[in-house]
């Protein structure tokens, strides 16, 4: 009996022995999420494709398993999710090192998003969260993942604060001299970007300056995303100073045709605010530009990438990542 239990005690040992050291295989060699690399695929009228390349380190169970594992990613930006994939059975690069997926972003999305991006302060943070589980001898291995993060900025309405001085012609003369003018948001929603806009004018002559009318359009990249009355009708005494408010509205239906120009210009777009006057002496109406309220603004978001000086991430290597916009065939 007593040899017995010294046989059995021999082989539990052994069995505890060689269980420790799987374990402990299987601990060191866990698989870790070490670059994650994301740009902008195929962009259609309809929706824009999110290509992600997941880069791992190499440990004992990939080289030993079928180099294969389940993915799944989320890309937000400002809590918004834009895209969320989940795929199965991925097959790893002939180096067992990455695996590529892809999602779409349907780009009626778009408007929530700028909504977000206006309300924000016009800042985005952008997060991409990857998931990579491994099976190895029917053992799920959560890869230790990172989190790629960054911020964008842009600063649309900046040309309109300023307190330079400039004059105002119509019929051959000076009628209106801008002391100062500015511009700020208003409460985006999913629908409307309001535009609030105000100009502090002196009218030198001796005559009141009579104007009916003020009318704006709105354009990013040529495409006309606002139009319509910014302002009725309003009078400038002669020899006074007053303020003139103007508002305009970005319809955020359009936005998701601007969405497609943007990313295939390298996400530059820029942004043409008009407005015009409807002057009106002797019962004779002119209608002039606003030249003191009108302006161009290019800006670029780059969302994706890694040129923003302000990004935070977590993968060193995606200092090098450029994104690359693809026309479909």
């Amino acid at each position: 009996m007593d040899r017995r239990r010294a046989v059995l005690a021999v082989l539990a040992a052994i069995i505890l022995t060689g269980g420790t050291a799987t374990y402990g295989v299987i601990t060191a060699d866990r698989p870790q999420v070490e670059s994650v690399e994301t740009e902008w695929g195929t962009v259609t009228e309809e929706r824009t494709e999110v290509e992600t390349r997941i880069g791992v380190d190499e440990p004992l169970v990939l080289r030993a398993g079928d180099a294969a594992a389940d993915v799944s990613y989320t890309v937000s930006a400002n809590d918004i999710v834009l895209a969320s994939e989940r795929d199965n059975r991925v097959r790893f690069d002939d180096a067992g090192r990455a695996v590529t997926v892809s999602t779409w972003i349907d780009n009626d999305e778009i408007p929530a998003w700028w909504a977000s991006h206006v309300n924000r302060n016009e800042t985005t943070t952008v997060r991409i969260e990857p998931d990579v589980v491994t099976t190895y001898g029917g053992i799920r291995l959560p890869a230790d993942g990172v989190a790629q993060e960054r911020t964008v900025r842009t600063d649309l309405l900046e040309p309109l604060r300023t307190n330079q001085t400039r004059r105002f012609r119509a019929y051959d003369r000076t009628v209106l001299v801008v002391d100062e003018t500015d511009a700020e948001w208003g409460t985006a929603t999913e629908n409307r970007t309001p535009i609030d806009a105000s100009a502090t004018v002196t009218n030198p002559t001796g005559l009141p300056v009579p104007i009916t009318e003020i009318g704006y359009t709105v354009r990013l990249n040529g495409i006309v995303v606002g139009e319509g009355v910014a302002a009725d009708q309003t009078v400038i005494p002669a020899d006074s100073t007053r303020t003139i408010d103007a508002g305009a509205a970005i319809d955020n239906a359009e936005l998701d045709d601007w969405w497609v120009t943007h990313l295939r210009n390298d996400e530059t777009s820029t942004l043409t605010v008009e407005f015009t006057a409807t002057l009106e002496y002797a019962g004779i109406q002119r209608t002039v530009p606003l030249e003191f309220l009108s302006y161009d603004r290019t800006f670029r978001t780059d969302l994706l990438g890694s040129t923003d000086a302000n990004e935070t991430e977590s993968a060193s290597d995606r200092d090098d990542q450029r994104e690359r916009v693809r026309r479909p065939n």
